[in-house]
């Protein structure tokens, strides 16, 4: 029985630090900073390489939160943002590799950015599609949409809709690839239901970067 423990905790150990060399590598992932004006960089709290937005929206203003809300438990990428002031519907186009399933992750923070501390109501749109709408309690609210979804073209155009309760807004849009026999459906995409963090004992978000070592302190 003993060799048997030790034979699995091995294994275990030995997933964890396979996944550990795979959760360094980022091929595959479109992080984009919202507003951000022509920078790339790497978020120090995740790891995550995020890039601006210029080349993927023609339209909308680049903002920031307010000063108050740039705090160090806000992540950079929400500390700017772009605003659709004018048109109803304001989209990015997005290369993506066809026929492959994707999660895409849509975050929104208003962080007061045009000092008028109220906060919009608007749709978000995935193609022709509505995805969710977007509700934000205040201005100091974090929301975050999630899809699984198939491109079935070499791009996909993620869109603000203005549905007459404030002006639209988006902080990050995220792309990540997954394995195509993950999260099979007869049709259609998966919106996220809940998501639920099992392992940590703080109330932290917990990103990419976080998970592999927890489980290297379980398990080896």
């Amino acid at each position: 029985m003993e060799i048997f423990e030790n034979f699995l905790f091995a294994l275990l150990g030995g997933f964890a630090l396979v996944a550990l060399v795979h959760a360094q590598n980022q091929s595959g992932f479109i992080s984009i900073d919202c507003g951000a004006e022509n920078t790339t960089y790497t978020d120090t709290k995740t790891g995550i390489k995020y890039i601006s937005d210029t080349t993927f929206v023609d339209t909308g203003i680049s903002k920031s939160v307010a000063l108050a809300y740039q705090l160090e438990s806000l992540h950079q990428p929400l500390w700017n943002l772009r605003s659709f002031p004018e048109g109803k519907r304001n989209c990015y186009n997005v290369k993506l590799a066809k026929d492959v399933r994707y999660l895409i992750r849509a975050s929104f923070t208003h962080g007061d950015y045009d000092g008028k501390g109220t906060v919009p109501e608007f749709d978000l749109h995935l193609g022709p599609n509505k995805w969710e709408s977007v509700i934000l309690g205040n201005v100091s609210t974090i929301i975050v949409k999630e899809i699984i979804h198939v491109i079935s073209s070499n791009s996909t155009q993620v869109c603000l809709v203005n549905t007459g309760s404030g002006t639209p807004f988006i902080s990050t849009l995220e792309f990540r690839p997954l394995p195509n026999n993950t999260y099979i459906t007869q049709s259609g995409s998966l919106n996220t239901f809940i998501r639920m963090d099992v392992l940590s004992i703080t109330n932290q978000v917990v990103r990419w970067v976080d998970f592999i070592p927890t489980l290297l302190q379980l398990f080896c």
